[in-house]
């Protein structure tokens, strides 16, 4: 009779995993990618609380500053290094911003005080 041999437990620790970078492709943070959407994000926070104190049409107009930044962000910069904003094609993300945009200071401007 021969012995049965027994299979070589599995190491305790698993499968070696790999550790992320904190740089991106290009050299810069990963962190950096997302300046310009959390600068969009500043932006509408700053507006809504202007809107809060009563001052609808100043922050009206922040609101859709901050909107035109987003807009003006994604045409110029490329996709890697605008985080959230890119959504779609470049064309359509500045097409629908700048509309969002005008839109929004276009109400500022209608509504009665």
């Amino acid at each position: 009779m021969q012995a049965r041999r027994r299979a070589a437990p599995a190491p305790a620790s698993g499968p070696p995993t790999r550790r992320k970078s904190l740089m991106s492709r290009g050299g810069l943070p990963r962190w950096v990618r997302q300046v310009p959407y959390v600068c969009v994000l500043v932006g509408l926070a700053a507006g809504l609380a202007v809107e809060a104190t009563g001052h609808f049409k100043k922050g009206s107009l922040v609101v859709g500053a901050a909107v035109l930044f987003g807009a003006l962000a994604r045409l110029v910069l490329p996709a890697g290094q605008v985080g959230l904003l890119a959504t779609r094609n470049r064309a359509i993300d500045v097409l629908i911003l700048v509309g969002f945009a005008i839109a929004i200071t276009a109400v500022a401007y209608a509504v009665q005080p």
